[in-house]
């Protein structure tokens, strides 16, 4: 399931391999799940989604992106792993069965929906195998760490 652990699963080992911020690839990871804000407006008893939609599309998200690196000292080294979270979510939904149209690769020019029909929302399977994959990425670096210090204190 494309949930908001397994974006940030996927951009802790996209930053973690990448050697890139991590912190920021698992924000930029969820940039576009900012629709979500939606939720908070529903409730409110406003239905404006529409709004919101945009922003789950990759020139959304990308500008949403650009917005934030907005706010650091400099803007040009935040954008580049705010980007490839951004870009790795997209990556990751694209494979998903969604209940509507896909993701709007071509907004604004067009709202047709691309995607992969690999798995459903609800497949929790995907999630339990970043899991797994992080466990064995931060294994990996947690040996490799361990070595370096032992040959650095002998």
């Amino acid at each position: 399931m494309a949930d908001w652990l397994t974006h940030a699963l996927i951009g802790w080992i996209t930053g973690k391999t990448t050697k890139q911020d991590i912190a920021l690839i698992v924000v930029g990871t969820l940039i576009p799940d900012l629709t979500k804000i939606n939720l908070g407006v529903v409730w409110l008893g406003l239905q404006n989604y529409h709004l919101f939609e945009p922003l789950h599309t990759p020139v959304g998200a990308c500008l949403i992106a650009g917005v934030i690196a907005l706010f650091f000292a400099e803007p040009k080294k935040a954008i580049i792993p705010l980007g490839i979270g951004v870009l790795t979510h997209f990556i990751l939904d694209f494979f998903l069965i969604h209940v509507h149209v896909g993701i709007p690769l071509l907004f604004p020019f067009s709202w047709e929906g691309w995607q992969i029909y690999l798995y459903r929302s609800d497949d929790y399977l995907v999630t339990v195998i970043a899991i797994l994959v992080a466990l064995i990425v931060y294994g990996i670096y947690w040996v490799t760490s361990r070595r370096k210090k032992q040959r650095s204190s002998s």
